[in-house]
């Protein structure tokens, strides 16, 4: 038996073979491996060896391939970006930005498109316009006066009849390729079972029959001190047009408004809209209409993570009368809420003593007179504000009104310094360079709207040319070193567009393409 087994050695060779060629194919492997990850690192030798020697946590999100606007000390233009906790951590090329990549990093691609920073209206109504905005519809982006009757049309397809259809304010006639309103037959005409209520700016709403039936307007209905419901000359009956905001203040007044929960979820959306555009914090007024349950609605909507939008917020008071009163109940009623990041009381705003605001240059082009109640009034008001440290925001839209509310402020001042508070004057769009002065001496800013980006060939028939080329005048502000900030006022006295904003910033021109201010002043 044992002189018939085969060599050992002979069996020894023939098993071995297989193993060599074997181990022989793993080095060839791993060499190809290591000269893939040679060639992968060439030209990242910098970002692995700081990802090395200095290991940072991973970021949430990062973006690359694109053109992030940086707007730094040159507004440079990078590749690429991480994010971590909803903040930039750095901004650089799509290399450096390799070393923030974690297991959980979403990586977005952006194929060469442009990110820009968040952007801040410095004067906008988001929460009232947010309270109604799912119930509306909205012609900021429509072209034609036809189209904005089939939206009404088909809304009165999809709802049942009796309820009302209201379109939001924010546009003009200026960008319709008809350049008129719409009248009350044409909105009988696509909705003769609803009652619809159509928002000209804060100038005016047309109804439609069933509207005016449903508010009670008809040819006995007297005008209301301030506003006029506008009447066929050789009937009598009311055209549906409703002039003034004591006018269409009746009308709107009387629609009905959604529930607390309706309302958080017409909030949600209308922030999300903004978003959309590139908005992500607003000087928020919250004028008449918003009420202390819908800022706790609010307050409990930040803390849930909900609000997608910064809101530092305005208060104003709802009803003429003892406002220091309604101001010093809404600053207890404030202290209960919460504030954080998202949601910050910043003081008050718009008109705060019934006399002294003069509403805008299309309803008042004269301008007018601050009585001596209302100066008196205001005066206490301000002592107040300068005692307790409040930040406001003034509405004037003409020099005339700031000039007489600066007077009163300075007077204010020389006994009680506004040392602590944020002055603004918004709207102010025929600043002299006499009250930019006054306001940059007291420390305060202006803030600029492009409402005359719906309005400018009105302002020019109101006040001509030269006036209306003037207004605002960008440069002197910018010169002046005053702080000045950009909005829209919107959503009902204008588009809230933050793009169309800035093209009106940088050209002037309105929406109709008609150039209003002149060179000088761009």
């Amino acid at each position: 038996m044992v002189e018939n087994s085969p060599p050992r050695r002979d069996r020894d060779s023939r098993s071995t073979r297989p193993i060599c060629l074997v181990n022989q194919a793993r080095k060839f492997l791993l060499y190809i491996f290591f000269a893939l990850l040679l060639a992968a690192c060439i030209g990242h030798e910098r970002e692995i060896a700081q990802s090395f020697f200095d290991p940072r946590p991973p970021a949430d999100l990062i973006l690359m391939n694109g053109k992030v606007v940086t707007v730094d000390s040159s507004f440079s233009i990078k590749e690429a970006v991480a994010i971590k906790n909803g903040r930039f951590v750095s901004v650089g090329t799509d290399g450096e930005m390799r070393r923030w990549m974690g297991p959980k990093t979403t990586l977005v691609n952006l194929g060469g498109r442009t990110v820009i920073p968040g952007l801040i209206d410095s004067h906008m109504h988001a929460t009232v316009a947010g309270l109604s905005w799912d119930s509306e519809l909205h012609w900021e982006s429509v072209r034609s006066l036809a189209d904005g009757l089939k939206q009404i049309e088909a809304a009165a397809r999809s709802k049942a009849a009796g309820t009302w259809i209201v379109v939001g304010g924010g546009w003009a006639p200026t960008q319709f390729s008809e350049k008129r309103l719409p009248t009350r037959t044409e909105l009988d005409a696509v909705a003769p079972k609803h009652p619809v209520y159509v928002q000209y700016l804060r100038q005016a709403a047309i109804l439609n029959s069933t509207g005016l039936a449903a508010v009670g307007i008809d040819r006995q209905t007297a005008n209301p001190p301030g506003g006029i419901f506008q009447r066929d000359p050789s009937t009598g009956e009311p055209t549906g047009v409703l002039q003034g905001a004591p006018a269409w203040e009746v009308a709107y007044t009387k629609i009905p408004r959604p529930t607390l929960e309706q309302t958080r979820q017409s909030l949600r959306k209308c922030f999300r809209e903004l978003n959309r555009l590139g908005l992500t914090s607003v000087g928020d007024l919250q004028t008449a209409g918003v009420t202390f349950a819908h800022r706790r609605l609010l307050g409990d909507m930040a803390n849930r993570g909900e609000l997608s939008l910064r809101l530092d917020y305005y208060v104003s008071p709802n009803d003429p009368g003892d406002e220091l009163e309604q101001l010093r109940l809404a600053a207890e009623e404030v202290k209960q809420l919460p504030a954080n990041d998202m949601f910050r009381f910043a003081g008050f705003a718009e008109t705060l003593i019934r006399g002294t605001g003069d509403g805008d240059v299309l309803s008042n082009p004269k301008g007018f007179t601050v009585g001596m109640e209302a100066k008196e009034k205001f005066r206490k008001l301000l002592r107040h504000f300068a005692e307790a440290g409040y930040n406001f925001h003034l509405h004037a839209t003409q020099d005339n009104t700031a000039r007489q509310l600066l007077t009163i402020i300075e007077e204010v001042n020389r006994d009680t310094p506004f040392a602590r508070q944020r002055i603004a004057f918004a709207h102010l769009e025929d600043a002299t360079t006499e009250t930019i002065a006054r306001i940059k001496k007291l420390g305060g800013g202006v803030l600029v709207q492009d409402r005359m980006v719906l309005t400018g060939e009105r302002n020019v028939e109101l006040w001509g040319p030269s006036k209306a080329g003037n207004a605002p005048p960008l440069k002197t502000l910018i010169d002046s070193g005053v702080p000045l900030g950009a909005g829209t006022d919107a959503l009902r006295s204008g588009n809230y567009s933050p793009m169309l904003c800035l093209w009106w910033l940088i050209t002037g021109k309105t929406v109709a393409g008609t150039p209003i201010r002149e060179a000088r002043q761009n």
